[in-house]
């Protein structure tokens, strides 16, 4: 059934109205309906009420409908200077009332939990930017220091670390550039074909090899290889103090475990780059004389012909410079930053590997932009 105007039944005492509410209350009460009740309300007392009461009779059954309607009755006589008055419902239907209310009245854009929440993250993004300004600040320092014969930096390290991300990276970087290669060639030969010109392969392969692919592939290797290594070698030695006895004895962590890892990787990653390169360009190459038939010395002569212009390979081999360097210093900020308990180690190692991914596509997509205004295409 219909709730109908009948169900509500007003008693006007002076300034003081009691709304006694009739019948079961078990749908939701049309708009029409409402407005029929409070018409004839407000038609006949409106002038000098300022409370009123709202009742129910203890034999009716009610939902979610009553709720709404006693809701909304609340907010017309607030707008009317009306205080509504529900002390006399039962106690249920009160607590019901006030968690809707209490879920109705979100906090605003300006309210003292909003404005803390916002100055927390305002300092905790200052902070950030300080604290990394600081480790790249430090890192200079180190690196001129090395020039000037006066850092702690050990060459036994750098040899060590240069082994460790050079060639024990090979046979990963090996696997991947081919693979990347012998991708490329099988999807440009399907477009190729359609016009003839399926010795243009060579072109293609060889080109995106030197200019993107080369390192691009081997720095997203070493950003998940040796960048998170990096990230949990240095954060294991901070959750066991290693680093804060370092600097007890006067030995900055900069120079001694940070300068040779990131300097390690500056020095490897171009040459793991040019190493990509040529094996990609392989795998361009199985696939012209296994698939196509070409001969391995048209082949490399076609490749010769594409890579005339030397600034093809000098591009690629200036963004490894760059990307591992992103890789190194991300790695070792995010390790001597950890906090001091294996979650942090793990939050660390996972984020040095996102945001040294993110950064090297990010500064891959700058190195093109710039390509391209200087007419380096």
């Amino acid at each position: 059934m219909s709730l109908k105007p009948k169900d509500i039944r007003f008693t006007d005492e002076g300034n003081y109205v009691h709304c006694n509410l009739l019948g079961d209350w078990l749908l939701v009460v049309a708009s029409r309906q409402a407005c029929a009740c409070w018409e004839n309300f407000w038609g006949i007392s409106a002038q000098s009420i300022s409370t009123c009461r709202f009742t129910l009779s203890p034999s009716s059954s009610w939902d979610s409908s009553l709720l709404l309607f006693l809701f909304r009755a609340k907010t017309e006589l607030l707008k009317k200077g009306v205080v509504a008055d529900f002390s006399a419902l039962p106690e249920k239907v009160k607590k019901l009332l006030s968690f809707a209310e209490d879920r109705v009245a979100t906090p605003s854009p300006l309210s003292p939990e909003a404005i803390n929440n916002t100055n927390q993250w305002a300092d905790q993004l200052v902070h950030s930017f300080i604290q990394v300004s600081t480790f790249w600040g430090k890192w200079l320092l180190a690196v001129g220091k090395l020039f000037l014969g006066r850092s702690f930096m050990r060459f036994g390290d750098l040899i060590k670390t240069c082994r460790d991300c050079g060639a024990s990276a090979l046979p990963i970087v090996t696997l991947i550039a081919f693979l990347t290669g012998l991708t490329m060639a099988f999807v440009g030969s399907v477009q190729l074909e359609k016009f003839n010109a399926t010795i243009y392969v060579a072109d293609l392969v060889s080109l995106a090899m030197v200019r993107e692919m080369g390192a691009l592939m081997v720095a997203i290797v070493m950003a998940g290889r040796t960048g998170a290594a990096f990230a949990a070698e240095l954060g294991s030695m901070k959750i066991r103090e290693e680093i804060d006895s370092l600097r007890t004895f006067g030995i900055p962590a900069i120079e001694f475990l940070v300068l040779p890892r990131t300097l390690a990787l500056l020095l490897m990653t171009p040459l793991l780059t040019l190493y990509a390169d040529i094996v990609g360009i392989l795998g361009g190459l199985t696939v012209g004389s296994q698939v196509m038939d070409f001969s391995a010395i048209h082949y490399f002569e076609q490749t010769q012909s594409a890579l005339t212009n030397m600034w093809e390979i000098y591009s690629g081999l200036f963004k490894s410079l760059a990307f591992g360097l992103i890789i190194g210093l991300v790695g070792c900020y995010k390790g001597i930053f950890t906090g001091n308990n294996s979650a942090s180690l793990g939050k660390s190692v996972t984020s040095s590997v996102v945001v040294s991914i993110t950064l090297i596509v990010v500064c891959d997509a700058i190195f093109e932009i710039c390509f391209s205004l200087l007419g380096y295409r």
